[in-house]
């Protein structure tokens, strides 16, 4: 074999690839040329269609001019040239269609002229039938010579009836014959003159009628023509706006093209001559170093570096010498680390807490753990290596049990075992004693498969748990949301028993009967606490947050979470907008919401989220709405009432737990917002969050111990004012009041006592509720009245039925509030309010 030099191999490498790249430079710079050219001829072919639109366009507006002519034909043979006249005109512009060469815009042509076509048909009828109505009007004269003259039945005719028909001929020309008719009492005439009167009466009626259908013709001629003018204007001028910008995008193209080959250009020429003398001094270095490999080939391992210092390969390759000396030494060594890495795997794979076992693609048992035996209780001696799958599995199915896979379906070994070969198995086996194990096979490239067994019975117990805490905390929710009304009840049935207690005379059974009620009323005051203590609600980290900041934050995650079959679009409206809510619980309502449409869109879609101002649902409350949408199955109308009941779903068993919407149906509420889903079943479904904006600065405080209740004096016969919306319990501590000796008036909303103030006489004392019916609670109603009320000081007594905790939460109760709890006896109310003698 001759011997060739890497120096020349590479020479003639670089030579092969400087023809190449110039050769490339060429095509470039003929491609460029190409584009200009195929721009021509673009040009060239869109101009005759441009052509062709505009003699179209023309066309049609002289096929309008002539209907006017067409319509005022007065002979036959003068509406028959204008007839043919118009069939010429409009084959013409049909064959002038026809060489259009854009298909939909020809066929929308050829409708705009069939429709005009129709028309003008329809104009020369009318013509053909106004001029036989005239034909026969002649005839209708000669009819009349014909007719006797009897002077004794001719009719005579005032000059003032003369002047009433001039006149209507100039503004009712078609009511005169008629009136000609009446007047003169044609039809009662003769047979002969009463045919000829109705005759030409019909002739006058039908010649109005073709001139009115006519004229709306003509205008509708006008009208068709001038759409089609503008159709083609505006096709003609999309095709000049393509074209100037196809010329635009070609010559930007081409100039840019033509640069970068320059630069590419020159870029390759110095490429090429730097790398030419860098070929020389490698092949240099290179013959260096292959000669000083051949001497050490040869046994001379004495033989001194060659003393190149290089960076690259041929540096590396010119140290090998040196490396080769000290192969033995790194020999002992990597044997060495080799063991110890060897007696590290087996302590990792013995001391493993699952289990795992391996087989060979023929289905023998190859290796497995110690934690394998643990969780199926085999002893030692039961494995050994070469063992068949089915004698091992033999071993471990002892015991009744069930394999099921992640949607709780019955699995067959059989299949299992000859799929596990192929791709990822996974399954869960419940054992009748409770235990649960779950199976994860993974197939080995060479063949076989690795299984991992895991016992998943302590974390399935810590999950059923978890199901339960959360069936809990939503019967707690639904207890505390109607502890309010039981309170208002009990508050009513209290204060009237009371009442009815101190009235005299009772009997012996009255006052019997009485103290049952009174001990039942107690004990469902009693219970009432006791739900409204097992219905705590979550307790919320309320800081002010931009909502448009946190989504924008979050969708990242929102996008890997649904997985790239998703497209996840944004049209956030509010930069700036603050609310006032827990950010990790919207955060968590958010990506819950956006895992729902993940489910309803298993073969791709889109999910939207969306900011908007707004104000809450049925209320004048400032608010922010984020709306989720998504385009995937929808909710039918029977599923959508219940989406937010507890553990109500839709999925396989398995796949979800129904909790979902109703976590986020609680964490909206107790913020003091809205929800609301609207579906259109298989097209999309749209969740909307309504969150209170946040307008001012607000102090959140810890809960601190409620403050001893202080004690109101009030002199005899002081006015109280009581603000009450339920009216039992209105009636009920008016009453209680009055009895303490106060004078008392009621009141439903906080309003009408804002009102009150300004006009009405001052009251010593204020006694309201908290949740009124008007927009403002009792609440707001306190603090407004001290920070605007100049004439009022006393006090002002707030009650609910809510706990206190929730009341600083939702209506920013204070410390320094006086406060009662529903429902409370008279004794209790008579401790705070009291007499000043």
């Amino acid at each position: 074999m001759r011997f060739t030099s890497i120096r020349q191999k590479a020479s003639l490498s670089i030579f092969a690839i400087s023809v190449v790249a110039f050769f490339m430079v060429g095509i470039g710079w003929q491609s460029m040329r190409v584009s200009e050219a195929s721009l021509s001829e673009f040009e060239s072919e869109t101009l005759p269609e441009i052509s062709t639109s505009l003699t179209l366009a023309e066309g049609v507006a002289q096929l309008a001019a002539i209907a006017p002519y067409t319509a005022g034909s007065g002979r036959p043979f003068q509406l028959q040239t204008e007839s043919e006249r118009i069939h010429r005109r409009i084959l013409e512009l049909r064959g002038v269609a026809d060489s259009l060469t854009d298909s939909v815009f020809q066929r929308d042509i050829d409708e705009r002229l069939d429709d005009l076509q129709t028309t003008l048909e329809e104009l020369v009828a009318l013509v053909r039938e106004e001029l036989y109505l005239r034909e026969d009007s002649l005839a209708q004269q000669f009819r009349i010579r014909q007719l006797p003259l009897h002077e004794e039945n001719s009719a005579q005719v005032n000059s003032q009836q003369g002047l009433v028909w001039l006149l209507q001929l100039l503004e009712s020309p078609s009511l005169v014959p008629e009136s000609i008719l009446s007047t003169l009492k044609l039809s009662e005439q003769n047979e002969q003159i009463a045919s000829i009167a109705d005759d030409l009466l019909m002739a006058h009626r039908r010649l109005n009628q073709i001139q009115e259908r006519k004229n709306y013709l003509l205008i509708s001629i006008r009208a068709k023509s001038e759409q089609l003018s503008k159709q083609v204007s505006d096709f003609v001028g999309g095709l000049q706006k393509k074209v100037s910008r196809q010329r635009q995008d070609v010559s930007s193209f081409v100039d840019r093209g033509q640069n970068w080959i320059i630069g590419i250009s020159v870029f390759l020429l110095l490429g090429l001559t730097r790398l030419y003398w860098y070929s020389q001094r490698m092949t240099k270095d290179l013959g260096v170093v292959t000669n000083d490999m051949e001497q050490l080939s040869l046994g001379r391992v004495d033989s001194k570096h060659t003393g190149i210092r290089r960076n690259d390969e041929i540096g590396t390759l010119a140290d090998t010498f040196e490396v080769f000396r000290r192969d033995a030494l790194r020999r002992l060594e990597v044997t060495a680390e080799l063991s110890e890495q060897k007696r590290l795997l087996e302590t990792i794979f013995d001391n493993m807490n699952d289990g795992l076992s391996v087989f060979s693609a023929k289905g023998t048992l190859v290796a497995w753990n110690s934690g394998y035996q643990k969780l199926f209780d085999l002893l030692d001696d039961d494995l050994s290596v070469g063992m068949s799958i089915d004698e091992v599995q033999t071993l471990i199915n002892r015991g009744q049990h069930k394999n099921l896979n992640l949607e709780n379906q019955q699995v067959h070994m059989e299949e299992v075992n000859v799929s596990r070969h192929l791709r990822f198995q996974s399954f869960e086996r419940h054992f009748d004693s409770g235990k649960i194990i779950e199976f994860r096979s993974k197939p080995m490239p060479e063949g076989g498969f690795v299984t991992l067994y895991t016992d998943l019975t302590e974390r399935k117990s810590v999950e059923s748990q978890l199901r339960q805490a959360q069936k809990m905390e939503m019967l707690g929710q639904l207890t505390g949301g109607v502890a309010h009304d039981f309170n208002n009840l009990l508050a009513a049935i209290m204060g009237n028993l009371q009442m009815l207690s101190d009235s005299r005379p009772q009997t012996s059974d009255q006052a019997r009967y009485i103290e049952r009620a009174l001990v039942v009323s107690e004990k469902s005051s009693n219970l009432v606490q006791r739900l409204l203590a097992f219905s705590r609600r979550q307790q919320l980290f309320p800081v002010p947050i931009a909502i448009d900041d946190l989504i924008e934050g979050m969708l990242d995650l929102v996008e890997y979470s649904v997985g790239s079959h998703i497209v996840v679009e944004s049209d956030l409206q509010c930069p700036g907008v603050v609310s006032l809510i827990d950010p990790s619980q919207l955060e968590n309502a958010l990506l819950n919401l956006s895992l729902n449409s993940a489910s309803a869109m298993p073969d791709g879609g889109c999910l939207a989220f969306s900011t908007k101002l707004c104000t809450l649902p049925d209320s004048d409350v400032p608010a922010i709405r984020i709306r989720v949408e998504d385009s995937g199955e929808g909710i039918s109308e029977d599923v959508i009432g219940r989406i937010f009941e507890p553990f109500f779903t839709t999925k396989p068993v398995g796949k979800g737990s129904g909790l979902g919407l109703s976590m986020i149906y609680g964490f909206v509420k107790q913020s003091g917002g809205e929800i609301k889903v609207t579906s259109e079943k298989g097209k999309w479904t749209r969740v909307c969050l309504f969150l209170p904006q946040q307008l001012s600065p607000i102090d959140l405080v810890s809960p601190d111990t409620d403050p001893q209740q202080e004690v109101i004096l009030l002199p005899e016969h002081s006015l109280v004012w009581l603000v009450e919306d339920d009216e039992e319990v209105c009636r009920v501590m008016r009453e209680q009041l009055e009895k303490m000796g106060f004078m008392v008036q009621s009141f439903e909303c906080a309003e009408a006592v804002m009102n009150g103030l300004s006009k009405a006489m001052v009251p010593d004392a204020i006694v309201s509720d908290v949740n009124l019916s008007g927009a403002m609670s009792g609440v707001e109603l306190a603090h407004n009245i001290r920070l605007q009320s100049r004439n009022f000081t006393g006090p002002i007594l707030l009650m609910s039925g809510l706990p206190k905790d929730e009341l600083k939460q939702k209506y920013q109760l204070k410390d320094d509030d006086l406060f009662i709890s529903k429902p409370f006896t008279i004794k209790e109310l008579s401790r705070i309010f009291q007499i000043k003698y």
